[in-house]
């Protein structure tokens, strides 16, 4: 029957033009609102009996010779003091890489101690503290410009940005929960993982065996991954607590704070989880490029058989290997690259030598550099076990009878 291929393809077009541009709109609604959302945040918090207004100010004026300080002239954005034009003093110390050089239109948070409350409500104060830059709206808008490229690409972008809002509920409101509780690390972290990549690529990518391939690959790349961190962690004294976390040592606070309750984190098991989970975005992309690269091997050519399209997914294989190695390797050396320079600095007269191998015996460098050579192994093995999986299961489908009607 004739009707209609040239009667569906406009309104297929049409169609898809029509989701395109809802997806825009919808996804611009969204954006907008989640900057009037950030535009607005303000909180009272407590510091025992003290309690502390946290509001956004932005710079309208300065009056200093930036010498000694600066006297910035701020208008308060958000909070019950919405609108007040307040002067807050910005001290030198003589430090640099301290000191900050504030300029006209910054937003900053304030922190102002709450002295009391008036009889209308208002709230009593006595001075102003600056906080950290305001950078949540500049993020925002970089993600919101990341995913209105994806939304451009047509459904298959919708559906990365649904599935990476997916990847990040579970891992904020899924593993880090249950972290909290002191449920296991390694298996609780390794289910999110699995369930995470099983749903990314059955939304991608549909319910089929290329997607099940994938999973099941990223699977045998996170075990890999796992067990190489395992022994690693094992054979270099990892405790896990000494992890760089800004100028403070978050696992010794973190082990402080449980000491006194009478409780004690895994910090091992949380380090090997942070590992694994390291390297499953890399290897959720080797492994679905490998797994495609079968099925449309197979659709191209329907009589290949298990071994040819094992070989195909091994080819494949080989030439995504000699790129994505060097991407975790590039993540986290560039992520310490500051670590790097800074005993060259400290210690000149020792030379390279002496200040690189201090670097890297100390555990938190040690720990990035497993991180991503265990990554990267568990990556490169994950290419076979993937070839392997997608050409059995896809290899072996038959070809079904395709009925044309005339």
């Amino acid at each position: 029957m004739e009707r209609g291929r040239g009667a569906e393809g406009p309104d297929r077009g049409g169609g898809a033009l029509r989701s395109r541009v809802i997806a825009i709109a919808v996804y611009l609604l969204l954006w907008a609102v989640g900057n009037v959302w950030i535009s607005r945040y303000w909180a009272i918090i407590h510091r025992g009996e003290l309690r502390v207004l946290v509001c956004v100010g932005k710079v309208e004026d300065i009056d200093s010779s930036q010498t000694v300080d600066q006297i910035l002239k701020m208008r308060i954005l958000t909070g019950p003091l919405r609108g007040m034009r307040v002067s807050v003093d910005n001290k030198f110390i003589g430090r640099p890489f301290v000191d900050r050089i504030i300029s006209v239109g910054d937003k900053l948070f304030l922190q102002i101690p709450i002295l009391s409350f008036d009889e209308s409500g208002g709230i009593r104060f006595k001075k102003i503290y600056l906080g950290d830059y305001f950078r949540s709206g500049f993020i925002l808008n970089m993600l919101g410009s990341f995913g209105f490229l994806l939304v451009l690409l047509g459904m298959k972008g919708v559906r990365a940005i649904f599935s990476l809002a997916i990847s990040g509920a579970a891992m904020l409101f899924l593993l880090l929960p249950a972290l909290i509780k002191g449920w296991p690390p390694v298996p609780i972290s390794l289910a999110i993982s699995v369930a995470v990549t099983l749903l990314t690529f059955f939304i991608v990518g549909g319910l089929n065996r290329k997607s099940l391939a994938g999973t099941l690959g990223t699977l045998g790349g996170l075990l890999s991954c796992l067990l190489l961190a395992y022994i690693s962690s094992k054979a270099l004294h990892f405790t896990g607590a000494d992890v760089e976390f800004g100028f403070m040592k978050l696992g010794r606070i973190l082990w402080r704070d449980q000491a006194m309750k009478g409780e004690m984190w895994d910090f091992r098991g949380i380090l090997l989880a942070g590992m694994m989970i390291g390297a499953l975005g890399a290897m959720m992309d080797v492994c679905m490029a490998i797994s495609s690269a079968v099925d449309e091997v197979k659709k191209a050519n329907p009589k290949i058989g298990v071994l040819q399209a094992i070989r195909s997914g091994l080819n494949v294989g080989r030439d995504v290997m000699g790129t994505v190695t060097n991407t975790l390797i590039f993540a986290y050396l560039g992520s310490d690259l500051t670590l790097f320079i800074l005993p060259s600095i400290l210690f000149p007269q020792a030379g390279k030598v002496y200040p690189f191998l201090r670097v890297i015996n100390r555990e938190s460098t040690a720990v990035e550099a497993v991180q991503g050579l265990a990554g990267t192994i568990g990556l490169v093995l994950a290419i076979p076990i993937t070839a392997a999986i997608a050409g059995t299961l896809i290899g072996s489908k038959r070809k079904h009878r395709e009925v044309v009607y005339e």
